[in-house]
């Protein structure tokens, strides 16, 4: 990382780096004696460098309008229509392919009948994963509706681009992995092999980016406390029974493991030498 900018105003430089992350570019603020000091990745530092000038000349102009949906500053910039080719594009390639495989496992029986189910299922006793691992994170895979799917989807594009755009692919993946692993482990623990979904994953991603923002304010970008709050009473009305049958304790451990990948994750990065 290279110094790019030393800023007197917090609030300033944190929309700075947010800025510039929204246009791929990996920014890190640091708070020193004498100001905030922004460093942007060696391999983009002109663009970066371009980028600033224009941002301090002007940061209220329209240009710099924040995503409304991850940050706590007002914004008017149009999103790109859902099903649109631009909506697509806009994605990453880790969320473009979780979402074209989630799609094309539920579409499976149409072909295949239930054998892609069973076969991505996870098994009916722990010694199963000893011969066939990754069935421990495949049923996140697996949807029972289409309102299921549906609802996971969204969340899961929403939340893993911001992931992907701030920070990278891999981050992302490794991320759902885990969160995918101990929110299915827990949901075997609760209720047996008979379970599926992206849901205890996107819990898993919406804890990293909620305590990732507020342990590491200076990354620039934190979710709406609307967005969390939402989340949150949704998962206190899956538990009270009013939604149905829920993978409760899938919910729950992808929440609490991605808050405390968020915690540490953040911490490290906040604590680390630019």
């Amino acid at each position: 990382m290279i110094e790019l900018v030393r800023v007197n105003n917090a609030a300033l430089a944190a929309r700075l780096v947010h800025m510039l992350g929204q246009r791929g570019i990996r920014a890190e603020l640091r708070p020193e004696q004498d100001g905030q000091v922004v460093s942007v990745a060696a391999d983009r530092f002109e663009e970066a460098r371009e980028l600033c000038q224009a941002f301090l000349a002007s940061p209220d102009d329209r240009r710099w309008q924040e995503d409304a949906w991850h940050s706590n500053a007002p914004a008017d910039v149009p999103r790109q229509a859902l099903f649109s080719g631009g909506w697509f594009r806009s994605l990453g390639l880790v969320t473009k392919s979780g979402l074209v495989l989630c799609v094309l496992v539920y579409l499976s029986p149409f072909l295949l009948g239930d054998r892609l189910y069973a076969a991505l299922m996870f098994p009916p006793s722990l010694d199963g994963l000893a011969v066939q691992p990754w069935r421990v994170v495949t049923p996140m895979l697996l949807h029972m509706s289409l309102l299921h799917i549906l609802f996971n989807l969204l969340w899961w594009c929403d939340l893993g681009r911001v992931i992907e755009r701030f920070q990278s692919s891999f981050q992302l993946l490794w991320i759902t992995l885990v969160t995918a692993a101990v929110s299915n482990l827990a949901q075997f623990y609760d209720t047996g092999p008979n379970f599926g979904g992206l849901s205890g994953v996107v819990y898993g991603l919406l804890g990293y980016l909620w305590l990732y923002g507020k342990v590491n304010p200076g990354a620039g970008y934190q979710l709406r406390k609307e967005v969390v709050v939402l989340m949150l009473v949704w998962l206190v009305i899956c538990y009270v029974g009013l939604s149905g049958i829920v993978a409760n304790s899938a919910h729950l451990a992808g929440l609490l493991s991605g808050m405390a990948i968020g915690t540490a994750v953040g911490l490290w990065r906040r604590q680390r030498p630019a």
